[in-house]
């Protein structure tokens, strides 16, 4: 892997490092033109002390090394703003990562891994320090919006004041097809207050959404997925890792399926990645993007069944006039993702 003063693309990532999320972390990792400058860390899919040891379980199983040069993953949001935790345990496994048996990470590895410094310290910090260098930074955030609502509840003019960096977030849905509802997508639905927080505090055209629609539409063909991702023959430490956590639940369906078994977790179009499709916008949007929408989004924080939902102004005739800041993702090239993948996680 070349130096870090060489890769082109700074990137910062905010997870809750279930599987796709593994899968995510790993291609930044791996990619040579990324440098992944820090890991946040909040609940979503598990809990913040699984999603600590996931993260540290991906990069452990990235590095060449047997100690991580410099801490970098911090810890963030233990709960929502109200104080609730989500948990997708149903989807990600118990521990987050597929139950797949892992043995934990060396202390010496982790000691080293873990800074003391909190999320939203470290994203504002990166921030300053990206911009003295005049350097654009890319913050991509997989799992619910609670570490970046609490740097927008520190600094509300964030955005508009740090021009050099992006924000590509995984989450949403434009067309009220939900994933943890009916109306309303699971990293929105996580924590309403702070994705409300951030959509109408993100006063920067530079805030691009991957919706959940979109994975649907444009999954992962699973030849790709095969041959990058969870391949017969595994070639390094980063294919037997993902492999292994993938295995219970990128599973072939059986026909007929047994009693008591949820064992139908491949759609026949292929496999869905959220996170990874974000983090492959987040190093080269220009190449993977090929449609998308200028819209305005609120998020509905209210208690009901439309709780979570996303609503787009699509171009309605209220007679309102709202700022169109966020690019919503409307397709992508499929071709750029899997080329990404091959040249992350082929060896």
């Amino acid at each position: 892997m070349s130096s870090n003063q060489t890769k082109t693309k700074q990137i910062l990532i905010d997870t809750d490092a279930g599987v796709d999320d593994a899968i995510a972390i790993c291609l930044a990792l791996k990619h040579r033109s990324v440098h992944v400058r820090a890991i946040t860390c909040s609940f979503g899919n598990t809990s913040l002390r699984n999603v600590v040891e996931n993260v540290a379980q991906c990069v452990y199983h990235c590095s060449a090394d047997s100690t991580p040069t410099i801490p970098f993953v911090h810890i963030g949001a233990e709960s929502g703003m109200s104080g609730e935790a989500a948990d997708a345990s149903y989807f990600h496994g118990k521990d987050g990562l597929g139950d797949a048996g892992l043995p934990a990470v060396p202390t010496p590895f982790t000691d080293k891994l873990i800074s003391t410094e909190e999320a939203p310290s470290v994203i504002l910090r990166l921030a300053e320090e990206s911009k003295q260098e005049n350097t654009p930074l890319t913050i991509v955030t997989l799992g619910p919006l609670t570490n970046l609502a609490k740097v927008l509840k520190l600094d509300p003019n964030f955005a508009a004041s740090n021009e050099h960096i992006d924000l590509v977030v995984m989450g949403g849905c434009g067309n009220a097809h939900g994933n943890a509802t009916r109306v309303s997508e699971f990293n929105v639905h996580s924590d309403v207050e702070a994705a409300s927080v951030v959509f109408s505090q993100w006063n920067s055209p530079s805030l691009t959404v991957i919706p959940w629609e979109l994975n649907i539409l444009r999954p992962l063909p699973w030849k790709s997925f095969e041959k990058f991702i969870a391949p017969t023959q595994q070639t390094s430490r980063t294919s037997d890792f993902l492999t292994k956590i993938t295995a219970k639940i990128y599973v072939v369906p059986e026909d007929p399926p047994k009693e008591g078994k949820d064992g139908n977790k491949r759609s026949s179009e292929g496999a869905v990645i959220c996170d990874a499709l974000a983090v492959a916008v987040g190093i080269d949007p220009g190449g993977v993007i090929t449609g998308f929408t200028q819209t305005h989004v609120e998020v509905d924080t209210r208690k009901g069944m439309t709780k979570g939902m996303t609503l787009c102004d699509w171009g309605c005739y209220d007679g309102v006039e709202r700022p169109k800041n966020v690019k919503w993702v409307t397709d992508v090239n499929v071709k750029k993702y899997e080329e990404l993948l091959e040249q992350a996680l082929i060896d």
